[in-house]
């Protein structure tokens, strides 16, 4: 059973929508999609199959005055909505579980306006994020922020989940490079803070409250993006370490040598390696077998200079026996393969069992200190390393460069005393150890609970404060996020 569901006879936080309520959504223009049933799993679960919903209507506007419409009558009738993008979150944020409307952005994809001479897009919440990087590169530019889930995700839950990605380390998060947000108010007004300038010391920066919301104070409507230029020349070099002390110097080394030019430094361990090349079916991108591999790229404007300084590197590590192989990939074939790889991770563990899967913010000096710990505590608990355990798979990978560290814990079913044992433990641990409970995935149907973890009671009460300024009537996203703290 999916944590997250409410119980069968859990009261609706919204009123039931009536033949009347369908009737007005559709007299905004809006697409709507009703039944008697849920809807279509393709809106009602989630990326790994552990949230379900029960939604039975689907709006689709195709406009902010749409949007407006529909919010402004939720709110005076009570109906809750769940604000959707591509659905590819895997905290449960997206997913309706008190019977609540889906907002879905799907129609709201259209480029406003892309200014080629300061380098700054406006988009709709619905642009998928490829196609937008897609079209931006045709003028010189790409999108900062790159996800796995890039053919799916859509730039509007991009800012709402505040997402950090492949390349955090050279680009930075949403908080940094959204210059502007339009935002439809839970009561209908529409906020018009779509500012497109890069610095602005006008009064309070708005736009922040709403990246990172998860859909708990309006939706995203609209956004303003700093762009990066687009490299000219990138390459990638992949490493195979003993250990993840080893690690961590090359990253202090990497930053040295590599300077302004690094833009990503991934790692994965062993058992990460041996499940995408099981379930992918994708070749490793070293010969030999490592306890722990790294993935460096750099993105630079003149070749000759930046494979220098590559090689330079190279030459250090070796000097300080911090590498067993390393393997560099400079043609664009080969390095998109290499990225597919990495960006496969996720999907591959997936396919191993029911994965529990961790997004934490963590020191990276205790980050493999946590895997350890996990694993400890869940063969103390007989749950893993005996016959026929119910944890089959215990591993770690992550972004080095931004101290977001991903960890799953695959197991025969979702909840029961897997779930019972890793909770609240694990995210007590991470909270004692100077880390958050939420990296890049957001607190979305479940982590709420546990923010006290990471978070002082003066900062979660003026969360909540700040949330019942703004939906008042609690009709957006109930029961999730903030609400749960």
């Amino acid at each position: 059973m999916a944590h997250g569901n409410p119980s069968p006879s859990a009261a609706k936080l919204n009123s039931p929508v009536s033949l009347a309520d369908i009737e007005y959504f559709s007299s905004t223009g809006a697409q709507v999609v009703s039944s008697n049933s849920p809807l279509d799993a393709k809106y009602n679960v989630d990326y790994f199959g552990k949230y379900f919903g029960d939604s039975e209507v689907i709006l689709f506007p195709s406009s902010t005055e749409q949007v407006s419409k529909i919010l402004a009558y939720c709110n005076k009738n009570a109906i809750s909505v769940v604000t959707q993008g591509g659905n590819s979150g895997v905290a449960g944020g997206a997913i309706a579980q008190r019977g609540e409307i889906i907002l879905n952005m799907r129609d709201m994809n259209k480029v406003r306006e892309l200014d080629i001479i300061s380098g700054v897009v406006i988009a709709e919440g619905g642009c998928i994020l490829e196609d937008l990087d897609n079209h931006v590169r045709e003028h010189g530019y790409i999108m900062p922020v790159d996800l796995g889930a890039k053919k799916k995700c859509m730039i509007g839950g991009n800012v709402s989940t505040s997402a950090g990605g492949l390349r955090y380390l050279r680009y930075g998060s949403m908080h940094g490079t959204v210059l502007g947000l339009e935002v439809v108010l839970p009561d209908g007004r529409i906020l018009d803070a779509l500012f497109t300038l890069k610095k602005d010391a006008s009064g309070y920066d708005i736009k922040q409250l709403f990246i990172g919301a998860e859909g708990t104070l309006g939706v995203v409507t609209a956004v303003a993006v700093a762009l990066a230029p687009k490299p000219k020349y990138a390459q990638i070099a992949v490493l195979g370490l003993k250990d993840f002390a080893k690690i961590q110097r090359a990253f202090v080394l990497a930053r040295q040598n590599l300077g302004e030019i690094v833009s990503a430094f991934e790692f994965w361990e062993k058992r990460c390696n041996e499940i995408v090349v099981e379930h992918e079916i994708y070749p490793s991108p070293l010969n030999e077998s490592h306890e722990f591999y790294v993935l460096i790229e750099t993105r630079g404007s003149f070749a000759r200079h930046d494979i220098e300084k590559m090689d330079m590197f190279l030459d250090c590590l070796r000097e300080n026996e911090l590498i067993d192989e390393e393997r560099v990939f400079r043609n664009a074939e080969e390095m998109e393969q290499t990225w597919l790889f990495r960006a496969q991770m996720a999907t591959a563990h997936g396919k191993c069992g029911c994965m529990h899967v961790y997004d934490f913010s963590l020191p990276s000096k205790y980050q493999h200190e946590l895997l350890v710990a996990v694993k400890n505590h869940l063969q103390d608990a007989g749950l893993y390393g005996v016959e026929d355990a119910q944890v089959k798979d215990v591993t770690i990978f992550g972004h080095i460069g931004d101290d977001n560290i991903h960890l799953q814990v695959i197991a025969q079913e979702f909840g029961g005393t897997v779930e019972e044992a890793m909770d609240p433990w694990v995210y007590k641990w991470v909270g004692g150890h100077g880390g958050s409970v939420a990296a890049e995935h957001g607190l979305g149907a479940y982590k709420g609970q546990f923010l006290k973890h990471s978070k002082t009671p003066v900062v979660i009460e003026t969360m909540k404060s700040l949330k019942q300024l703004l939906d008042p009537n609690n009709i957006m996203n109930p029961g999730k996020h903030i609400s749960r703290a």
